[in-house]
């Protein structure tokens, strides 16, 4: 993932990277869109309360079935119950998201975006699939292609030859 896609995701999801701190995150750019619905998703609750408390400051007169304390205190147990973002990374194909905390239903929301990284190209979203060669990666065709073509010039996988054609003595042999 580039550093503006990581600065994009911290800006439009603030609580869920500010309460992590320091973390690994290692992931191709093209599983940007995921990770970014599963921060919304992760971050549902506190951004809900949030705008509610603040448009009950904002509007006083409005009527509310809770009082400006209870709203807060929303906030406060919505931030309590945000999961601790520990480290995302890419492994045998496919996005680890790990987090400290969280509800049940937030730990739903990760294995479901984990599961959608099985079948995203992690080079630019397109649909992939896995390929193996070394590293187990999620790649769509072109990128796969381009993977091999490196591979190939740095020696580490040999280039397949266009025909074989077998000698008549070792025929005989069949």
């Amino acid at each position: 993932m580039t550093d503006e896609q990581f600065e994009n995701l911290a800006k439009r999801h603030p609580d869920l990277f500010q309460k992590a701190g320091d973390f690994e995150f290692s992931i191709g750019e093209g599983w940007y869109d995921i990770v970014d619905l599963l921060c919304g998703y992760l971050s549902y609750d506190v951004e809900s309360a949030k705008r509610k408390l603040k448009y009950a400051m904002e509007n006083p007169n409005a009527k509310f079935n809770k009082s400006i304390a209870e709203l807060e205190k929303n906030v406060a147990d919505a931030l309590e119950q945000l999961p601790t973002l520990a480290q995302v990374k890419e492994k045998f194909g496919t996005m680890r998201f790990y987090v400290d905390g969280g509800t049940a239903e937030m730990h739903n929301y990760i294995q479901f975006a984990e599961a959608m990284t099985s079948r995203t190209c992690e080079v630019c979203g397109d649909r992939g699939t896995s390929r193996t060669g070394g590293w187990v990666r999620v790649l769509c065709d072109k990128h796969s292609r381009e993977q091999d073509e490196k591979d190939i010039a740095a020696g580490r996988i040999p280039k397949a030859p266009t025909s074989v054609k077998l000698s008549d003595e070792w025929k005989s042999e069949l």
